[in-house]
């Protein structure tokens, strides 16, 4: 019987939380899973095993002050687990947790991390000052670092100096039959199945970049007033993209979903899943919704789309000029991430994006060949791969 300790901050709506999740679900019997996190009460997604918390209280915004507390509260917490001794591996999940099971120090049990996202691509100054030079000075002392892809891995190497033999890629699993099952649930939404709906799901946050699909979205409604958006998730852009559909006039045709437990129902009943991330680990979203059999468009985005939708080319290759449709969906060139004000003219990936949009919305017959591509590259995520190579390297 091997005995695992999981580390993240909280099992709340997020791409991280789903993907440990799915692991423990799929773990087999003979492993017993604890999973600290830092409130007991939360957790959106089903999982397998304990839930161990350090008693902080949920919030939706989380302070300096606040961050800094749980940090140490889960450092001490570790440490103390780590002495009892009665675990195989400590595997944390995102940044905070890493550090945190790194310093909590080295007692019995390989410390192995789990690395989300490429740092490096991470334009945010707690990334560029803080995560990124923690990551430089303690991540050589895991046993492990587990990448999301094989971009994200090759900037572990090249970026932060770790050790190539330390450091692995292990794509998320999915179960793809419980998200085909829960996409043909009863859906009280405001799809309505005779007109054309675009959809994109994730956090709304800087990394995804929906604003540019809303600017490149407007070009999409000035030919057909009659498609529309969909847009599932919250975060911390909620208000300003909802002020920005207002401003640029598509506010009759934009739909705020917010977080959905199950947004495969949704998803079932659009008809075009989009991308627009300026990076990522991997992308969670990407494969969930090609499980759900929706044709899809995605930004070349550092990595993941393109080791998805195009596993036969380059992965370290990026589209800059052009519209690529690949093997398994159409690639576009990763948008500026800039902040336009709403007049000003659409810059030349927005316009890109809005043209494979109204491609895929005009050619059925291609969006019938992509529908049928999504769901059989979904099929080589499936979580028993991804759980059998966690036990290989455990």
């Amino acid at each position: 019987m091997k005995k695992i300790l999981f580390l993240i901050s909280t099992l709340r709506g997020g791409g991280a939380e789903r993907a440990l999740c799915n692991i423990t679900l799929a773990m087999p019997d003979n492993v017993e899973v604890d999973i600290l996190v830092n409130s007991i009460s939360e957790a959106d997604y089903p999982h397998k095993g304990n839930i161990i918390s350090i008693n902080m209280p949920i919030k939706d915004h989380f302070t300096m002050m606040y961050q800094l507390k749980a940090f140490i509260k889960r450092i001490i917490k570790i440490r103390k687990l780590k002495k009892e001794g009665k675990y195989d591996a400590y595997i944390s999940f995102m940044d905070s947790a890493n550090i945190a099971n790194i310093l909590s120090g080295k007692k019995d049990g390989k410390i192995i991390l789990s690395v989300r996202t490429t740092i490096s691509q991470s334009k945010s100054w707690k990334y560029k000052y803080i995560v990124g030079p923690l990551a430089k000075i303690f991540y050589p002392f895991a046993d492990y670092i587990v990448a999301l892809s094989k971009g994200t891995r090759d900037d572990l190497v090249e970026n932060f100096g770790l050790n190539k033999n330390k450091t692995l890629t292990i794509y998320n699993g999915y179960d793809i039959n419980k998200i085909n099952e829960k996409a043909l649930e009863h859906d009280d939404s405001i799809v309505d199945g005779g007109k054309f709906y675009f959809i994109t799901v994730g956090r709304l946050c800087e990394p995804k970049g929906q604003w540019h699909l809303l600017r490149a979205f407007s070009r999409v409604v000035k030919s057909y007033p009659e498609s529309f958006l969909v847009i599932c998730g919250k975060g911390p852009y909620e208000d300003m993209l909802k002020k920005m559909v207002s401003e640029i006039g598509i506010k009759d045709n934009v739909f705020f979903a917010g977080f959905l437990s199950n947004p495969f129902a949704m998803v079932n009943r659009c008809d075009v899943f989009v991308f627009p991330s300026l990076y990522e680990g991997f992308g969670n979203a990407l494969i969930e919704n090609m499980a759900c059999g929706l044709p899809v468009i995605a930004t070349d985005f550092r990595y993941g789309a393109r080791e998805v939708l195009a596993p036969d080319t380059d992965y370290k290759f990026q589209c800059f000029d052009k519209i690529e449709y690949a093997e398994y969906g159409i690639i576009t060139p990763v948008c500026s991430g800039k902040k336009y004000e709403s007049a000003q003219p659409l810059e030349k990936e927005e316009l890109f994006l809005a043209e494979a949009m109204i491609k895929l919305m005009e050619d059925r017959e291609l969006r019938e060949k992509y529908a049928s591509k999504s769901m059989k590259r979904a099929n080589d995520f499936a979580i028993k791969k991804t759980v059998e190579q966690w036990l290989q390297l455990l």
